[in-house]
């Protein structure tokens, strides 16, 4: 697997995200690769709103994906709280993600 078909793979997910969760924003901030620079996991940190959490998270992990990826789900006012304090978890996903969808 080369970067572009690793980007391909994130893409991909990226694109099903969108359909399920209709989200604000979306942001890849992990991903971990093996010693050929193949893509081994990933990580999305999304921001939607949602009424079931657990539903939509089920959903997002039934997309089909030969690479394993894992996800954080905020709402929208959460992720705008909690990106502003320096110490929280949100706000170093904003700081050094790459943004894949939406802008804040």
């Amino acid at each position: 697997m080369n970067q572009e078909e690793n980007e391909v793979i994130i893409q991909a997910v990226l694109d099903e995200v969108v359909k399920i969760a209709a989200p604000e924003l979306v942001i890849l901030y992990s991903t971990k690769y093996d010693m050929d620079g193949e893509l081994r996991s990933f990580k999305l940190c999304i921001v939607c709103d949602f009424k079931d959490k657990r539903q939509l998270l089920s959903k997002i992990f039934d997309v089909d994906c030969e690479v394993p990826f894992d996800v954080i789900l905020y709402t929208q006012d959460q992720f705008l709280e909690l990106r502003e304090d320096e110490e929280a978890f949100a706000s170093r996903v904003f700081r050094k993600g790459k943004i894949l969808y939406g802008k804040q």
